[in-house]
């Protein structure tokens, strides 16, 4: 496989570089192209799951805000460690399976390296000092927008900085209610690339109803005013929100616990695109509960699919939510696989929208744990002068965002990745990144190429926390962690 690499760069550096990455997880980039391996055939080694309809949901709250350029950046107070911001699934959990040596290893830099990037600057830095930091951002014609635990700021293209840092919640000054008074963090960032918008999102912890708080510009300019949205998701807490836009409804996945702490499931939810865009103060929300049985399959989250490019996926295309079990995970994963959930939402009469899972992918042998000492813990990979170690993620049962979708006319594809464990280096166990590309992801979904990124089984060099896309050529972009 011909592989293209660039030199590492200081934690939360942005790299601007093809306009592809949607989002900034990544310290390091990567470009991939060509089947790594023979394409697996699509399986449905579990029958088609349909998940609990919760129904059509209302509104709490609705408005306009004022301009964001004149609102008053409020200060983001000192973050603590929250176990209830990411949750752990602490039942049903089973011994660890085996340690598979992984065959799709790609342990080499590669010969040719990528273009310097036309400007790189340093985003919102983790001012809160919060565990996990949450960092994401998107990506517009004239602005970058980031967000993390638990501020967000707003650029434009050359790094200058035209609002923030400032706390998320400042969105939603004069809100009312929890989205305005609470700052919980786990912030989401999307630039509508059909409709020239954004979207910035994050939830409420506080309960006994928690909320996601949604926002979305009216226009191109991410520092004016947005339409505000307070949805409800009941007394179940909706942890790790993800989100995906798609031309009939902007999609949101989370892991949902119930008000005792039990994991309830992977939630789904799909908020009416046109309608929202229109500023309508009831938009249609439609919800399904995916339940933990078994557990691996939806593991420690789904991920929606998010469109790149200005090609539409087909008509009447569902959204596809994405997920990975492991069998070398604590959840009874009987394979290494990849689970494809369809959601089908009906904007005419919404009850009649479903939410399934439809296919099992089997993937080449990964495994997600990072090792034997590694297994449920954020403190696994260490840093330079410093004995703190940080998140490495693998022990979640989940791949990383974003899903990125293109349809290229002839062929569609979703990439999405994975940290994992690559083996052994010079100085122990490192990290890697697992990457997939899936094509046909409606009618005869197959992964048709994959591999491990973990050069550092030659330099020693942990690579982790991924985040992926195309371009329209099909050059596929990987950024992560080093």
């Amino acid at each position: 496989m011909k592989k293209k690499s660039a030199s590492q760069s200081a934690f939360f550096k942005l790299r601007l570089l093809l306009g592809v990455l949607l989002c900034f997880a990544g310290i390091t980039i990567v470009l991939l192209a060509q089947p790594r391996t023979p394409p697996a055939q699509s399986g449905n080694s579990h029958p088609i799951v349909q998940a609990e309809f919760r129904g059509v949901l209302p509104v709490v709250k609705f408005d306009i805000s004022p301009p964001l350029r004149d609102m008053k950046p409020l200060p983001a107070k000192e973050c603590t460690l929250r176990e209830n911001e990411d949750r752990d699934i602490l039942a049903h959990l089973a011994p660890l399976g085996p340690v598979v040596p992984d065959p799709v290893v790609q342990r080499v830099l590669g010969k040719i390296g990528i273009p310097a990037p036309i400007i790189s600057f340093d985003g919102n830095s983790n001012l809160c000092g919060c565990v996990p930091p949450d960092p994401n951002g998107a990506v517009g014609p004239n602005n970058v927008v980031t967000m993390s635990n638990l501020h967000f700021q707003i650029f434009d293209k050359s790094g200058n900085s035209l609002f923030g840092p400032a706390a998320n919640n400042t969105l939603w000054s004069g809100f009312g209610g929890p989205c305005q008074t609470e700052n919980a963090g786990d912030p989401v960032v999307l630039y509508d690339q059909l409709a020239d918008r954004w979207l910035l999102s994050q939830f409420t912890s506080a309960g006994p109803n928690y909320f996601e708080c949604v926002a979305v510009s009216q226009t191109s300019d991410p520092t004016g005013t947005f339409f505000r949205y307070a949805i409800s998701t009941g007394t179940n807490f909706p942890d790790y929100p993800k989100a995906g836009m798609w031309p009939d409804a902007y999609y949101f996945s989370t892991r949902e616990f119930d008000p005792i702490g039990n994991f309830a499931g992977a939630g789904a939810y799909a908020l009416d695109r046109p309608q929202v865009l229109a500023g309508n103060p009831n938009p249609t929300i439609v919800a399904f509960l995916a339940p933990p049985t078994p557990l691996y399959v939806v593991g420690d989250g789904l991920l929606p699919s998010d469109l790149d490019g200005q090609t539409l996926p087909p008509t009447g295309s569902p959204n596809f939510f994405v997920g990975s079990q492991d069998d070398n995970a604590s959840y009874g994963a009987p394979s290494d696989a990849l689970n494809i959930y369809k959601f089908h939402y009906d904007p005419v009469t919404p009850g009649n929208s479903t939410f399934m899972l439809t296919n099992t992918l089997p993937t080449q042998p990964f495994n997600s744990i990072m090792s034997s000492t590694c297994t449920s813990t954020r403190s696994c990979i260490p840093q330079p002068g410093t004995t703190t170690l940080i998140d490495h993620l693998g022990y979640r049962q989940r791949p990383l965002f974003r899903l990125a979708y293109r349809n290229f006319g002839d062929h569609e594809s979703l990439v999405t990745n994975q940290s994992v464990n690559a083996g052994a280096g010079p100085n122990g166990t490192v990290s890697g990144v697992r990457w997939w590309e899936l094509r046909s992801p409606d009618n005869n979904p197959v992964i048709f190429q994959e591999g491990t990124y973990a050069p550092g089984l030659s330099d020693g060099i942990h690579r982790w926390m991924g985040s992926i896309a195309m371009n329209s050529l099909g050059d596929i972009a990987l950024g992560f962690s080093a």
